[in-house]
């Protein structure tokens, strides 16, 4: 099927390098928070410019983290309510949790004020949202869900460097993908340190130490950190591969009925998921199957109602029912890319 072919592409690009990593964790003993470990942080403050780096055990982690360490526990928050559930479960498990709409691009709506505790934009799909124009109280802290965005842009300036605290994702549907999960949060504060290392160890910052704080285990492994070091380094060209392919959908669905999910005009994307808004969107997945085609639905819950909201969520229910993403990953072949869109074309006819 076209698109779960990427998993065997990749392990083929990195194995050497990932196979001298085994070898190196197993000869020296070290499989957690070790040389791989601080390599990936040290990339990840030079990519994002930011003074602090942690990994842990998974985005969704790295999110409960960095709730903990600023001490977001039975405060309000703001998230958004059309995204993967991570953000908001995190936010829910702990605090009182306010929603919001997104706008046509599937990002979270900011045409509001927000005087909230935190609130926790998503960059959807790899588009960051219009920094510049989120307005929030003085003291509201701004938590961004970077999950899908690493190498994406606004004005210039790495997502990941925006708000008090960005956290990141690495998984096999992630933008540097892994043979398991991990994640990650970058922050400039210095006081934070010792907050953020506290509670991603159990609220111990060592194993002698007294509890300091509220905790989770986030100790990051060694094998996990060797495939994101490595991809790390193939991180600019995955993202080139996936802006060609982008651009080459949006060339061929000129006559699509279809509108697609673009950036706004400061964000260069990372393209990291194509997505279109269509009309008969369950039938063209079901064609798109048939034809051994992994397209996907992102996303089909309107999950604010899950968690007792009674706002209206107008343009998260029309998203819910009408996005699909197509393949898109760096290891299709200009063919299969081509098979993809004369297949949702044909759909069309």
């Amino acid at each position: 099927m076209i698109s779960n072919v990427a998993g065997d592409r990749l392990y083929t690009q990195i194995k050497e390098r990932l196979l001298d990593a085994y070898d190196h964790i197993h000869s020296t003993g070290n499989w957690i928070d070790d040389k791989y470990t601080n390599s990936v942080e040290q990339k990840l403050k030079l990519i994002t410019g930011r003074r602090h780096a942690k990994l842990v055990t998974s985005g969704t982690t790295a999110i409960q983290v960095a709730l903990l360490a600023w001490e977001l526990i039975d405060k309000k928050i703001a998230c958004v309510n059309y995204s993967y559930i991570a953000s908001a479960n995190q936010a829910a498990m702990l605090n009182h949790v306010d929603f919001f709409d997104v706008d046509a691009n599937a990002l979270l709506d900011i045409s509001t004020e927000f005087n909230h505790d935190a609130v926790i934009p998503v960059s959807l799909y790899g588009n960051t949202i219009d920094y510049d124009n989120l307005t929030t109280s003085a003291s509201t802290k701004v938590v961004v869900d970077c999950a899908q965005s690493l190498g994406a842009k606004y004005k210039g300036k790495p997502d990941g460097s925006f708000g008090d605290v960005s956290v990141f994702s690495f998984a096999r549907n992630k933008p540097v993908p892994t043979a398991g999960t991990h994640g990650a949060l970058v922050w400039d504060d210095d006081t934070m340190t010792d907050k953020i290392e506290a509670v991603s160890t159990n609220g111990k910052l060592g194993r002698n130490s007294p509890i300091s704080s509220f905790g989770t285990n986030g100790t990051p492994y060694e094998l996990q950190a060797a495939w994101i070091d490595i991809g790390l380094d193939h991180m600019e060209s995955w993202q080139q591969k996936r802006k060609q392919i982008h651009d080459y959908y949006r060339d061929a669905f000129h006559d699509v009925p279809c509108r697609i999910i673009e950036p706004n005009k400061h964000c260069e994307s990372n393209n990291h998921k194509f997505a279109m808004v269509v009309d008969s969107r369950d039938d063209l997945f079901d064609h798109l199957q048939k034809n051994n085609i992994q397209a996907l639905k992102h996303y089909t819950d309107n999950f604010a109602n899950y968690f007792g909201s009674d706002k209206t969520f107008t343009k998260t229910d029309l998203l819910c029912k009408s996005i699909i993403t197509l393949p898109n990953h760096a290891w299709m072949t200009d063919a299969e890319v081509d098979t993809v869109a004369n297949k949702v074309i044909e759909f069309y006819k």
